[in-house]
């Protein structure tokens, strides 16, 4: 199933609508609205897949891997792939129009088959090709997790090396006065978060990586 497959069953007023960007047409003419019930449909599908593939994470995680999934450079990306560019009448073509022409198809075709829309999302935007891993927020959970202890972490940068445009940084955790873990990133954020990460690993409490995610929802 693929966007091309959501085209093809639209009757062509709702096709060239779904492919009309509201800058050349009017307002009841474009897309917009198209978009908004595309953009539900995606997200709540999407929150399905998340939701029953991955039962043993909790709302913040949840709702990373959905944003993640559905990120408009991934619609766009989607969109490109398929050539949905050259059919878009628009005065700019960009990675936020695309994206948001996807959005109108799904939004479109939903209304003339749902199930079709159901099985292309799932196809498409499939959890189990998400990297969970690197969708935690680290330094949150050793938090929570140093919170029940009656401790905090501290974080303090230990190098930062590269050119001006592309920096590294090395940045140490501490708890209760003592250096526990250190990370690496291209910005502060990322290398705290590496820090986090590693000292998780070391106290025990890091999540064990499952093997495969799979998802069963209904249409």
């Amino acid at each position: 199933m693929t966007i091309r497959d959501l085209i093809d069953v639209l009757p062509q007023p709702l096709r060239q609508r779904s492919l009309t960007h509201p800058s050349v047409a009017d307002a009841y003419d474009s897309n917009g609205r198209l978009e908004f019930l595309g953009d539900s449909v995606l997200n709540s599908r999407v929150a399905e897949l998340v939701f029953h593939g991955y039962p043993e994470l909790l709302e913040g995680d949840l709702t990373r891997i959905r944003a993640h999934l559905v990120r408009k450079s991934f619609l766009a990306s989607v969109g490109r792939g398929e050539g949905i560019e050259e059919e878009i009448e628009s005065t700019v073509i960009n990675d936020s129009v695309i994206a948001d022409t996807v959005e109108a198809i799904i939004g479109a075709a939903y209304l003339i088959d749902k199930d079709l829309v159901y099985r292309t999302i799932d196809r498409i935007f499939n959890p189990a090709e998400v990297d969970t891993d690197e969708l935690r927020d680290w330094k949150t959970l050793l938090q929570e997790t140093l919170q029940a202890e009656g401790l905090r972490p501290i974080y303090r940068v230990k190098a930062k090396h590269g050119p001006p445009h592309r920096p590294h940084f090395t940045s140490a955790v501490g708890v209760d006065g003592r250096e526990v873990a250190s990370g690496e990133g291209g910005s502060i954020k990322e290398s705290e978060q590496a820090a986090a990460r590693a000292a998780l690993e070391i106290l025990g409490v890091r999540p064990v990586p499952r093997a495969g995610v799979e998802v069963h929802v209904g249409a």
